[in-house]
């Protein structure tokens, strides 16, 4: 990795890439330092001391900054995954955002600009529900506002989340890696600090190195899947032009068993979360003694008091999203249709729809296997966080932030050393 870096920084254009993307990163941890005005930080962490609001658990996942100060970024990107995950959702129903889909740059930039104006609202619906949590007994971190106070409290937090994503979207056009998911993965790790300090004071330390070596162990699995590749092997015609014979060499096409990488298990936890914030800011406009008070109550408590339930749609969606997703990213019906045009063919399968078919069924039994995989990961450290053993580190990471960072790291790496080939290439041709 170190070397790749050297590498790296000694050509000009990817050392811009790589030093614009940690400006980007600098930017984004001086914004999550920036107090929300109005909240009170001694009262902020008395409320978490006593255990708080259980919902403080639900901001924490997605976000690109910490609720634990309420700054200035503190909903992150959640919002703007939502967006993602309504606008991919309805592409499948509207032939019209299909259409977008296949219309290359173009069709990309209107789908992107359509998920920042559905991020905006939701956005604010999302800064509503934290002001309501905040400012509601027994401890009450902020004050009741009115007026100019509270339109600015609000749209604070709302700009908190467009600005992350429009920082996103710079890295990912003039950086390196995914800008969102870089964003949440810098999130994820900026908590990681304060975590260990709470198990170093409160748990045996060969208890933490025992967690701390599984945990190396959970990383180097998920790469060596992450990894992993299913080689279907690729023969071509040979053309016969005047006296010569000319053909492309044997090849293969490699086949993930994660094709669709993290973004299943981001996109779950997020259609995860969505419910429980509305189900939370209706809580405080429903009157208690309606039919319907109680139902709010259990969904807002999903993922703190039904655990098993929550962990059991969490798994199931995770399941859903990757089919989903791996048959966006990669269709087989388009791969088929590239090699017969190509004269490349699957030795034994007949070019066309019989390609399709077998391509199909062997990208979803990985699929499978990968998704039962990403599903997995997700949920084995809730069964550690149930049982005797309460670690900070396991709390508030859990299986689906390593999944994140894990993949995002890699993503990087992959993107980097795609970055020098194409640089060395360049540099002899």
């Amino acid at each position: 990795m170190l070397e790749l870096l050297t590498q790296a920084f000694k050509l000009p254009d990817v050392r811009k890439r790589l030093l614009f993307t940690l400006g980007i990163i600098v930017i984004f941890r001086l914004l999550a330092s920036i107090p929300i005005p109005g909240v009170s930080p001694t009262t902020l962490q008395e409320a978490q001391s006593q255990g708080g609001s259980a919902f403080f658990a639900l901001f924490t996942l997605l976000t690109g900054g910490q609720v634990d100060n309420v700054s200035l970024v503190a909903i992150g990107l959640a919002p703007y995954i939502t967006a993602s995950i309504i606008l991919q959702l309805l592409g499948t129903v509207i032939p019209k955002l299909e259409d977008l889909t296949k219309e290359g740059e173009r069709g990309r930039q209107i789908i992107n600009q359509w998920t920042r104006y559905i991020t905006f609202p939701l956005a604010l619906l999302q800064s509503i529900v934290i002001y309501t949590i905040l400012k509601n007994p027994p401890i009450q971190i902020v004050p009741d506002l009115n007026g100019i106070y509270l339109v600015a409290f609000l749209l604070s937090l709302t700009a908190g989340t467009v600005l992350l994503m429009w920082l996103g979207e710079l890295i990912t056009e003039s950086g390196v890696g995914n800008g969102a998911s870089l964003i949440i993965t810098l999130g994820i790790l900026a908590s990681l600090p304060g975590l260990l300090s709470q198990d170093i004071k409160s748990v045996p330390i060969d208890t933490i190195v025992l967690v701390l070596i599984g945990l190396m162990l959970m990383i180097l699995i998920i790469v060596y899947v992450t990894e992993a590749v299913r080689k279907i092997p690729i023969q071509y015609a040979r053309r016969v032009r005047g006296n010569k014979i000319s053909g492309m060499q044997d090849s293969y096409l490699p086949l993930k068993i994660t094709t669709a990488g993290v973004m299943p298990v981001i996109f779950a936890a997020s259609l995860l979360t969505f419910p429980q914030i509305i189900a939370q800011f209706l809580l405080n406009i429903v009157n208690p003694a309606t039919r319907i008070y109680p139902i709010l109550e259990s969904i807002s408590t999903l993922s703190t008091q039904h655990r098993t339930l929550y962990e059991s749609i969490y798994f199931v969606l995770i399941i859903a999203f990757t089919i989903f997703y791996t048959f966006v990213a990669f269709k087989p019906k388009d791969a088929a249709d590239n090699l017969k045009k190509s004269g490349g063919f699957i030795p034994g399968i007949r070019p066309g729809k019989a390609t399709q078919d077998h391509l199909t069924s062997v990208l979803m039994r990985l699929t499978i296997v990968g998704a039962l995989f990403l599903a997995g990961v997700a949920i084995v450290p809730s069964f550690i966080r149930d049982s005797n053993l309460q670690l900070a580190v396991i709390s508030g990471i859990g299986g689906t932030s390593i999944l994140i960072v894990v993949s995002v790291m890699l993503d990087i790496y992959r993107q980097v050393q795609a970055m020098l080939v194409t640089r060395s290439y360049d540099i002899y041709s």
